[in-house]
């Protein structure tokens, strides 16, 4: 089963974190090239790396707060889905604004 992994079921939610940390650094350098390019895109890309980085405090908030192993993994793993939702969806509207106004 999907949920029968280590990592949803004995982890201490580290591991989350640090894959956390490292999908927002990849996550940023786009949008932070949008940001800095500017144009019609860069209010989106502003709010999809606030909502990334309010998710990734998010995510230690949980992990150091949060004292049922069970709950926090699940939250972290809720947390972390959200995050690549946030990235995808900045990006796709990102690119569909530069698509959007590059075509005749």
């Amino acid at each position: 089963m999907v949920t029968n992994q280590p990592a949803l079921r004995s982890s201490p939610g580290t591991i989350w974190l640090v894959c956390s940390c490292v999908f927002v650094v990849v996550c940023l350098i786009p949008l932070v090239g949008v940001i800095v390019t500017g144009g019609a895109p860069a209010p989106v890309a502003i709010v999809a790396v606030a909502l990334l980085v309010c998710l990734l405090a998010a995510m230690f908030a949980v992990r150091f707060a949060v004292t049922s192993q069970q709950s926090r993994l699940r939250l972290l793993a809720a947390c972390m889905l959200a995050m690549a939702v946030v990235a995808l969806v900045g990006l796709m509207v990102c690119v569909t604004i530069v698509w959007t106004s590059v075509r005749p």
